[in-house]
């Protein structure tokens, strides 16, 4: 789980000062190799994916001078999981 600092800005509301932003974000493993027993390549892909959130609330200012309440998601835990791959091209070697 990585953050950032981001001013959320919800209609012509926002934030007074940056919130601390979670999210998600890594390399997970993917790959491509040859089968003999399926005459073809085989692809693993996986993605980085959340696999738990928490809600919190902040104050937003409004252009009016008004002030809401505004909840908003963060991700607490990320994890690598199986994905669809790309359609691969079959590609034939000029003999």
């Amino acid at each position: 789980v990585l953050s950032e600092a981001k001013v959320i800005e919800v209609n012509d509301c926002k934030s007074d000062q940056p919130v601390n932003m979670t999210y998600c974000f890594g390399q997970c493993g993917s790959s491509s190799k040859y089968s003999a027993s399926a005459n073809s390549m085989l692809q693993k892909c996986e993605c980085c994916q959340v696999t738990s959130t928490t809600q919190r609330q902040v104050a937003l200012k409004c252009s009016d001078g008004s002030r809401v309440d505004h909840t908003y998601t963060l991700a607490t835990g990320c994890a690598c999981s199986p994905s669809q791959c790309p359609t691969q091209t079959r590609r034939r070697r000029r003999r």
